[in-house]
């Protein structure tokens, strides 16, 4: 195939790859990844080398949890490229590929952001890879608020995701997450993030509903990682019931599990653990 199409196909093979856990398959891919093709070097469009300093930025978080400033250091240059890419001419008129990587670019480096937070705050290696894995699942230990350099970036990032949802109505699934995240980092009451939360919960559809609004509906992803997010956050009297928690994460567990992402179903599979023998599981 042409370099175009081998390029983006790595792409896509190496972030499949790290949802599944199977970090030997996404390495034998990185030296083509990392093989940026002169023409997209030096094409207008600047997604190709957001994706790029994206890819670097998850791998130096992978190859060694300490790599945080190296990763963010990638984190900022894709932030940088990403937001001028929704600046190029009238966003409205971008095309829908680009806003498909657009918002898989955004959504993960507010994912890098938030692994980089859990392991300055943890001080040591965490409890998983710090990969792309959804953003409900990578919220550290402690519930220690961001410093306001770590609250900025996440920001930055969070009104870029803003900026794509006006035109690209399927990024309104990862907005909430994401908000509910940046409350949770900014040590703000649980109450307002409660309620962003609730809205990824709220899966129903009504018949007739306009595809528009059943793209902006989350999606099981979605649902399984605000449920992650609520149980280990959020104080036992905005659930429920008492006890729920256990049901809750179990069928989250199905959900993953059959989504194939191995990565978070492990941490959703730690947090039951931690919950049956009753221990915080803001501590997994």
């Amino acid at each position: 195939c042409d370099p175009h199409s081998k390029w983006w196909s790595s792409v896509a093979i190496v972030i499949i790859n790290w949802l599944q856990g199977d970090d030997a398959a996404a390495e034998r891919l990185y030296p083509t990844v990392e093989h940026l093709p002169r023409s997209l070097q030096n094409a207008e469009n600047l997604l190709p080398k957001a994706c790029l300093n994206t890819f670097r930025a998850v791998r130096a978080l992978l190859f060694k949890p300490e790599n945080c400033q190296l990763s963010l250091s990638y984190t900022d240059k894709a932030s940088t490229l990403l937001r001028d890419s929704l600046n190029l001419g009238p966003h409205c008129h971008s095309s829908s590929l680009d806003k498909v990587v657009q918002l898989l670019v955004c959504d993960l480096l507010l994912v890098l952001r938030t692994n980089i937070w859990r392991v300055q705050q943890q001080g040591a290696s965490p409890t998983g890879p710090a990969g792309p894995v959804p953003v409900g699942t990578s919220v550290p230990a402690g519930h220690h608020q961001a410093s306001p350099p770590e609250l900025q970036g996440f920001q930055q990032d969070l009104s870029s995701l803003r900026k794509l949802a006006q035109s690209f109505r399927p990024a309104m699934r990862r907005l909430f997450l994401h908000e509910a995240t940046a409350r949770l980092m900014a040590g703000a009451s649980p109450t307002r993030t409660h309620q962003l939360l609730d809205r990824s919960l709220r899966r129903r559809t009504t018949p007739g509903a306009k595809t528009e609004e059943c793209e902006a509906r989350p999606g099981q992803r979605e649902q399984a990682e605000a449920v992650m997010l609520a149980c280990r956050y959020l104080p036992p009297s905005f659930l429920s019931a008492p006890g729920q928690r256990v049901g809750m994460l179990a069928d989250a567990a199905r959900t993953l599990e059959k989504l194939g992402d191995k990565r978070t179903l492990h941490d959703c599979q730690q947090m039951i653990i931690k919950l049956g023998s009753g221990t915080t599981v803001t501590n997994t």
